[in-house]
C-alpha cells in the first residue's frame, strides 16, 4: 500500500514539475516579446518552436525517469 502511495505522489511531483516548466516557457515567451518589441513572424515561431522542442524534450527524459522508477519498483 506504502508504494502506490509513493507512485501517486511521485506522478503528481512530476505533473507539478510539467505545469511549472509549461508556465516558465510562457513567461519567458512574455517576456522576451515585451523587452524586444515585434520581430519577424519567422523568427518568432523558430524562438517558440525551439522552446517547445526544449519543454518536449524535458517532458520525456521526466517520463522516461519516471518509468524507470515504476520499472524498479515492480522488480522489488
Amino acid at each position: 500500500m506504502h508504494d502506490g502511495y509513493t507512485r501517486r505522489s511521485d506522478a503528481r511531483q512530476l505533473l507539478g514539475s510539467l505545469l511549472a516548466a509549461i508556465v516558465l516557457i510562457a513567461i519567458t515567451i512574455a517576456i522576451v516579446t515585451a523587452k524586444f518589441g515585434e520581430t519577424p513572424v519567422a523568427e518568432l515561431e523558430a524562438r517558440e518552436q525551439a522552446l517547445e522542442q526544449r519543454s518536449e524534450q524535458a517532458e520525456e527524459r521526466l517520463e522516461a525517469a519516471e518509468e524507470r522508477r515504476e520499472e524498479a519498483a515492480e522488480q522489488r
